[in-house]
């Protein structure tokens, strides 16, 4: 179905049905965050299907609607909601989220680049934690990319962080925040602090991919522990997607 996702809406549904949803597994969360480069790439559908399988949160960004990602996902049993940007030859492209459990409550948001006014857009899901009355915010971006001021850039983080304001759970956000620079990677931080949320790191190896010297994806949680995270080199896109294991309590 095809319809608007308010977030005011969405956290006042996610409050009020909490308690009838089924609880995601949260003792091991398995999170991937990937931009898909609009399956351009070959191999692109072998590996989200591997991907797919070993995910319990699946975040992707650049998606193109076709029948092809729809399989892979119900073939991995994972539901999804998408936050379309923009509509090219008849098919939505826009942010994906995928989990193994329905979530609570969604909802998504848009912002139109200055630039090429091509939208950038996210989605908030809100997940049921067992065992407590709080629920996970999961929050899955595509940042504005071309823009000569941070105006847009920042509009776009700030109504992320007004949707969450309210909400006393846990948190993860990850996504292609495309920080290609310093001033941008501030500007996320800056969302980080609001939020309460830790920017996770990688004691082996980043291999995260690299844009003018600077990482574009990103995962930042709050009230998780954290029992893994990697970035894993494919040559399915120009993105290598990230994955962590997370666990509630922390």
């Amino acid at each position: 179905a095809v319809r608007s996702l308010d977030c005011v809406e969405a956290v006042r549904t996610a409050d009020e049905r909490r308690l009838q949803a089924t609880a995601i597994d949260a003792s091991a969360i398995r999170l991937l965050t990937w931009n898909i480069h609009k399956q351009e790439d070959a191999g692109w559908d072998r590996d989200l299907a591997r991907f797919a399988a070993a995910s319990d949160i699946l975040l992707l960004q650049e998606v193109t609607l076709t029948d092809p990602i729809e399989r892979i996902l119900q073939s991995a049993d994972l539901g999804w909601v998408m936050a379309s940007s923009f509509i090219y030859r008849e098919r939505d492209i826009g942010v994906l989220t995928a989990t193994r459990v329905a979530p609570v409550a969604n909802c998504t948001q848009r912002t139109v680049e200055p630039l090429l006014r091509l939208p950038k857009s996210a989605v908030i899901s809100w997940l049921r934690l067992p065992g407590t009355d709080e629920t996970l915010a999961v929050i899955n971006v595509h940042a504005v990319n071309f823009s000569l001021t941070l105006g847009a850039y920042r509009n776009q983080l700030r109504a992320l962080g007004d949707a969450l304001a309210t909400h006393r759970g846990p948190i993860v956000l990850g996504g292609d925040m495309n920080t290609w620079t310093d001033e941008r990677l501030d500007a996320v931080r800056e969302l980080g602090t609001r939020l309460a949320l830790t920017e996770l790191t990688y004691p082996e190896k980043d291999l995260r991919s690299l844009f003018l010297g600077k990482q574009l994806d990103h995962i930042f949680v709050r009230g998780l522990g954290v029992t893994k995270v990697e970035a894993v080199a494919v040559g399915s896109s120009d993105h290598n997607p990230v994955f962590a294991v997370l666990r509630y309590p922390p």
